[in-house]
């Protein structure tokens, strides 16, 4: 079964002040999953088409646009550019066509050099699969590749359908790829504009197509769709489940002057307790990014100002608070994360 998503056009771009926030807040997250689940886990879930959609709306971007994926994959390569542990290739554009020269660049920063031809090789292979193989009338604009030390791999591209105001989204992860035929349905997810039916050398079916390189290529329906609107509006219970919005109440709800000794934190504010209880769940209780991505837009709002806008005091509070957090956890002084650990049990 394809997981297949609608990503509409939007237009503008990320303003500088956002994007600088969202690098900050990305890297905070980022560095708490690696050093509590390990970069392992990490690079599965920035492969997770949920996980991912979920974690560009907790760091502020749009709700569902296109956009997602390249400021939120922009975002998290800037956070990590120093880690040791996960290493992003590519980009947007002329960045993405430098992968290349990024992973042979990431492999020796990991310390991992044999593997620089290998990576170069799968990051080919899969710009030239989803832009050849996959018949829907594309043109990838967007190539991020990312790998680990423990040497596995995965990617995130992006294209936009041709006369449509939609993008395709592809999600790649080594585990799921075919080692005997890399072309054997490799996606952990494609978001896309499925207007008819797409003629994919990718499916299961097309095996003895592929090998025998005919031009008869045969149609299918097994599509797990799921589309996000052109509208601005959120609309609840149709963008976001009853889980969802009961996650959200209970966050409201937490008071700043029941937390005050456990996070340590003089003053801080219930629009700061509220974020860093939505991102506890989003790193500690990952079945609700899976179940209702968009929840998360409710973190610190968003660039269009839906569902509100975002408060740049409140944006830098939670950086702060993120950090600290983070800074305390590196001196390894008492439990690690034990703020987000209790705050997220609170939303269960």
């Amino acid at each position: 079964m394809r997981q297949v998503t609608e990503l509409p056009l939007h237009g503008g771009r990320a303003p500088r002040w956002l994007f600088g926030r969202m690098v900050k807040l990305s890297r905070a997250i980022s560095n708490v999953i690696i050093d509590e689940f390990g970069p392992e886990e990490f690079l599965s879930r920035v492969c997770d088409k949920d996980w991912f959609q979920a974690l560009s709306c907790a760091i502020g971007y749009d709700w569902h646009s296109s956009g997602t994926t390249t400021v939120t994959m922009g975002a998290l390569k800037e956070a990590l550019k120093d880690s040791g542990d996960v290493f992003i290739a590519g980009g947007k554009g002329k960045a993405g066509t430098n992968t290349p020269n990024d992973i042979i660049e990431g492999v020796d920063k990991l310390s991992i050099p044999a593997e620089g031809e290998r990576f170069i090789e799968q990051s080919r292979l899969a710009a030239k699969i989803d832009a050849s193989l996959v018949y829907d009338n594309i043109g990838i604009y967007h190539h991020s590749f990312i790998f680990t030390r423990g040497k596995r791999w995965g990617v995130v591209q992006q294209a936009m359908k041709y006369n449509t105001n939609y993008a395709i989204r592809f999600q790649w992860l080594s585990d799921t790829v075919d080692g005997k035929d890399v072309a054997n349905e490799p996606h952990t997810a494609i978001d896309t504009s499925m207007r008819a039916n797409s003629m994919d050398l990718t499916f299961s079916d097309n095996k003895e197509i592929r090998e025998s390189s005919v031009s008869l290529l045969r149609e299918h329906d097994s599509i797990n769709k799921v589309t996000y609107p052109s509208r601005h509006p959120i609309i609840p219970n149709l963008d976001v489940g009853k889980k969802g919005w009961e996650t959200i109440r209970k966050a409201s709800e937490l008071d700043p002057r029941d937390y005050r000794e456990l996070l340590l934190i003089k003053g801080v504010g219930r629009a700061t307790l509220r974020s860093l209880a939505l991102i506890s769940s989003l790193i500690y209780e990952k079945e609700i990014a899976y179940r209702d991505p968009i929840a998360y837009a409710y973190n610190l709002g968003g660039k269009d100002r839906i569902p509100f806008e975002i408060n740049r005091r409140t944006y830098d509070s939670v950086i702060r608070e993120m950090e600290d957090i983070v800074d305390k956890a590196n001196m390894e002084t008492g439990e690690k994360y034990r703020v987000l650990k209790v705050l997220s049990q609170k939303l269960k």
